[in-house]
């Protein structure tokens, strides 16, 4: 299991000695690299001569780590303030969190105000750095681009020496069509927030033809060669997506943790995640077994845009492979953007806003959403008796309006003479229309509480008009927790939802889970941990195993494209009875 850090990239041995090997991508310098990596120009000029020649987009270069740096690291002593992490302390010193463990072995054990460590670098490059923060630096107009320029001065004899120097400018760049503030920051290797700073922005939102101040560093002396940068994928297009096979993967998991608590904290939120991620390892070993090699790389949202920005800047996203999550419905449009423009599959594991599979071919929604959900339902209630009545009533909320259009649109398409009659009423209207010896099946797809309770009651005491046993009732899964509904009224009147999965924890496969669950963690399995497990088993067996058969223990993902441009929706649709104060599949005795 790999916690995702900053700056780090994959590490490989070659002679014995361990570098860090790097993929070349557009916009990348050796002022870059070196402020990246924690290196020299000259370390990474030794290891690489082939880059006399000019970085180039694709190649791969290895790049020594600290630990192999012939110099001796300049260091020195920094008091650790309030809330300070060392994630935060690795971007302040433009190191590692592995290089500062190395420099202080006692912080393996944690991070505490007033801890005086050893840092790289001087207090008077610190002191510059910050003071840097707050000077307006002029801007020189007709300055290279370093997102196309060739970094490196060509060299006759490849072993001399190479002169590197390195001067400050800035840059106006208008912000190209489908361009985002994360690709520009990874471009120019400048973060969001510096980004943001300087150009005095509020939000990481731009705007093709918007005009951003970029501070660049010149690393050339002579000319500098224009590259143009081909277009290989068109984030608004249609064509069908194909992924190469890889000998190891790398996943991100993305959920608001809160580790941290904060201003955003909630405490049902943050177990939910917890619960999550449990059971998602479980399916990772699982995975394993079947042959899958992957890297797991878990990030703390904590329900943060900004944070979130700051993870998506991240070198290591250049290497991610899928996205599970975030949970809550403003982070996952975020990261949606971020998986469209940079072509990464992402897979939201709860409940989510059908808004976020418009135009985007590479989001996944594992949960029906209710519209989908109204649709099954009309379908199944379409295939009762034609003698029966359906009665469909309108909520009193408008949130839940579109739940009744979309049951009423689904059950008109499909309906012929021979299925059951559909009437519309209201909540002071809908006990007209119960009559003896006929079943009245009533829909009110609302998740209100309220509008649910006084149905209830009105049905309720109407109930004498029909023969024993002759009321239905279909309402949402909300309903489930609505305590203030008698059980007793759910029972007498055949309670129902739709529901895209369900788990039956007497299953043989639930108990084996449970048990190995409960091995693992000392508690039972929660369902939001079956969901985990499900998600992650059933999706990376999808995307990287070549669809070896596998079983799940709640769900049946299937996965149908809204349409060519959008994203995938799982259509599966479970009708859930209660019966006997128990909760069943349609079907099940």
């Amino acid at each position: 299991m790999t916690f995702a850090q900053p700056d780090v990239a994959k590490k490989v041995v070659i002679d014995g000695v361990e570098y860090y090997e790097h993929k070349i991508e557009a916009g990348n310098t050796l002022w870059g690299l070196q402020k990246m990596y924690g290196v020299s120009t000259q370390e990474i000029l030794d290891a690489n001569p082939q880059l006399t020649e000019g970085l180039k987009v694709g190649q791969k270069i290895i790049i020594p780590t600290s630990a192999d740096s012939s110099k001796e690291i300049e260091t020195f002593n920094y008091k650790v303030k309030k809330k300070e992490t060392l994630y935060g302390l690795s971007k302040k010193f433009n190191t590692t969190v592995d290089q500062l463990i190395s420099l202080n072995p006692e912080l393996a054990d944690g991070l505490q105000k007033g801890q005086v460590i050893k840092v790289p670098g001087s207090k008077e490059e610190l002191a510059e750095s910050d003071t840097k923060e707050h000077i307006d630096t002029p801007v020189i107009e007709k300055a290279p681009n370093p997102f196309v320029i060739d970094t490196i001065v060509s060299a006759e004899n490849i072993k001399s020496e190479v002169i590197v120097s390195f001067s400050d400018t800035t840059i106006k760049h208008v912000v190209l069509a489908h361009e985002t503030m994360y690709s520009i920051s990874k471009r120019f290797m400048i973060s969001i927030k510096e980004l943001m700073k300087i150009n005095g922005l509020k939000s990481t939102k731009v705007k093709e033809g918007q005009v951003l101040i970029i501070p660049v560093k010149n690393e050339r002396i002579d000319k500098v060669q224009i590259k143009e940068v081909p277009a290989e994928y068109d984030p608004d297009g249609e064509d069908t997506l194909y992924f190469e096979k890889k000998e190891m993967y790398h996943i991100a998991i993305m959920l608001p943790f809160h580790l941290d608590y904060g201003p955003n904290y909630s405490k049902y939120v943050s177990n939910l995640s917890t619960q999550f991620y449990m059971g998602a390892k479980l399916a990772i070993d699982s995975l394993e077994e079947l042959g899958l090699n992957a890297k797991i790389h878990v990030f703390d949202t904590q329900n943060d845009s900004a944070v979130i920005a700051n993870l998506l800047s991240q070198a290591v996203f250049a290497e991610i492979d899928v996205v599970f999550g975030p949970l809550l419905r403003d982070e996952i449009m975020q990261v949606a953007l971020f998986c469209k423009t940079n072509r990464i599959r992402m897979v939201c594991p709860a409940a989510t806003d059908i808004a976020v599979l418009e135009n985007n071919r590479l989001v996944y929604a594992s949960v029906a959403s209710n519209i989908t959900l109204m649709k099954g339902l009309a379908t199944q209630l379409n295939g009762m008796s034609s003698s029966d009545n359906i009665i469909l009533i309108k909520p009193l909320d408008e949130k839940s309006v579109p739940n009744y259009e979309a049951f009423r649109d689904a059950y008109k398409e499909i309906a012929t003479k021979d299925s059951p009659n559909l009437v519309e009423a209201t909540i002071g209207s809908f006990t007209s229309h119960i009559r003896r010896k006929t079943k009245s099946r009533f829909v009110l797809p609302s998740s209100d509480k309220g509008t649910a309770l006084k149905f209830m009651k009105n049905l309720n005491a109407s109930s004498f008009r029909s023969n024993p046993g002759g009321l239905y009732v279909y309402g949402m899964k909300e309903w489930v927790s609505f305590t203030d509904i008698s059980n007793v009224y759910k029972n007498k009147f055949h309670f129902s939802f739709p529901t895209s999965n369900h788990v039956d924890y007497f299953e043989d496969k639930v108990i084996e889970v449970n048990k190995w669950y409960r091995s693992a963690y000392k508690t039972d399995l929660p369902k939001f941990a079956i969901q985990g497990y499900d998600v992650l088993f059933s999706f990376c067996n999808d995307f990287f195993l070549e669809n070896k058969e596998v079983t799940l223990l709640m769900n049946d993902f299937r996965m149908d494209q809204v349409s060519a441009k959008d994203g995938f929706e799982n259509s599966n649709v479970y009708l859930i009875n209660q019966v006997e104060f128990e909760l069943k599949k349609d079907g099940e005795e």
